[in-house]
């Protein structure tokens, strides 16, 4: 008898490295928003770290260079615009943060 439980597990079992990799990717990308204080984090909370969004932005930006001709060419310039926006909405952040210390 299969339950539930087992065919959630087999799901996970099957995910390839790309997909694997392109959820994380999905996540990370995520929690820089939030980092970024623009949308509300998993917790329903709003909170700025730049230091931690720029973490996230940076692994990004790594992942994106370790997939390229690895996956199909029109994800890969989807991802490439989800780590561009988050690169001008960090300058943007920053510069705000700086404004308002001075």
């Amino acid at each position: 008898m299969v339950t539930i439980t087992d065919q959630k597990e087999e799901k996970i079992v099957k995910l390839s490295m790309i997909e694997l990799i392109l959820l994380s990717f999905n996540t990370i990308a995520a929690r820089c928003w939030a980092r970024l204080g623009l949308v509300k984090d998993e917790y329903g909370e709003m909170r700025q770290d730049l230091k931690e969004a720029r973490i996230g932005i940076d692994t990004l930006d790594a992942i994106l260079k370790a997939l390229n001709g690895n996956i199909e060419d029109e994800i890969y310039r989807e991802l490439e615009g989800i780590v561009s926006n988050l690169k001008l909405n960090y300058v943007n952040q920053y510069n705000k943060s700086k404004g308002e210390k001075t």
